[in-house]
Formats: structure tokens, sequence, C-alpha cells
């Protein structure tokens, strides 16, 4: 139980810090994205009406959380011809939208053919790791003996 209680105590301000970056979301961001890619139920729901941007598990897949952040302090510098507006988001909400983003958005499984080639390209490193450390030896080997033979 005593392990327990400074857990118990933390869940209020947790939950709070989920409310405030959920907050910050919708003031800065929602108005073009959405938190998840959307399910059919939400798309029929809103007649159909995709959001202007993609949503953040789709940029999730090609950018990291601190792209991300980088991206919301200034967009304009990064693509001057961007829509993209986060005026709206004062800097001390960004900690909480990030820490929202990173808990709401969920990266999509890849696909099997990326796995088997990542897979397989690391089998491959590992087979030159190894023949390289092998080839090292013989040779460390055969310095030995001939400095034997001298």
């Amino acid at each position: 139980m005593k392990r327990l209680t400074p857990l118990l105590l933390l869940l209020p301000a947790l939950a709070s810090a989920q409310d405030r970056g959920e907050l910050a979301f919708n003031k800065a961001c929602a108005q073009c994205h959405r938190a998840e890619a959307p399910t059919e139920a939400q798309k029929r729901v809103q007649g159909g009406r995709a959001p202007v941007g993609p949503s953040m598990g789709q940029v999730l897949q090609q950018k990291n959380l601190e792209q991300i952040n980088t991206w919301v302090k200034a967009p304009h510098r990064i693509n001057p011809k961007t829509n993209c507006d986060t005026r709206l988001l004062p800097s001390d909400e960004l900690g909480a939208l990030m820490s929202f983003l990173a808990t709401v958005t969920v990266r999509p499984e890849p696909p099997r053919n990326m796995v088997l080639r990542q897979e397989m390209e690391q089998q491959a490193a590992e087979r030159t790791r190894r023949k390289k450390a092998e080839a090292e030896a013989k040779a460390k080997q055969s310095q030995s003996t001939n400095q034997g033979k001298k």
C-alpha cells in the first residue's frame, strides 16, 4: 500500500496534464488536424468532410515529436507557404501539447515488407560485422605467429 500511495497522488496531476494538452491541441491544431486517424464512424458523423491537414497519426509516420515540436514553434520558418497557424498556442502549453500527442497518437504498424527489409539489412550488417571481426582475429593471430619466428 505504501508504494501505491505516491502513484495514486500523481493520477490527478497526470489527468490534468492530459487535459491541458488536449485543450492546447484543440486551440491550436484541431481546426485542421485530428489527433488520431479518423475511423469510418467519425467520417460518417461529419458527413464525409475531411480535415484540411493530415491526422497527427499520419504526421508521426514521417516525423518524430522533436520535429513536430520545432514545427509548432515556427511553422512558417520551415515552410513559408503553410497555412498552419500556431500563434494561438502559448509557449508554456507546448510541453502539454507534445505530451498529449505522444499519448493520443499511435503509430500504425509498419508494412510487412518494410519489417522484412529492415530484418534483412540487420542480418546483413551482422554478417559483415562478424566477417570483419574474424578477419581481424586471423590477422592478429598471423602477426603473433610471425613474430615468434623471428
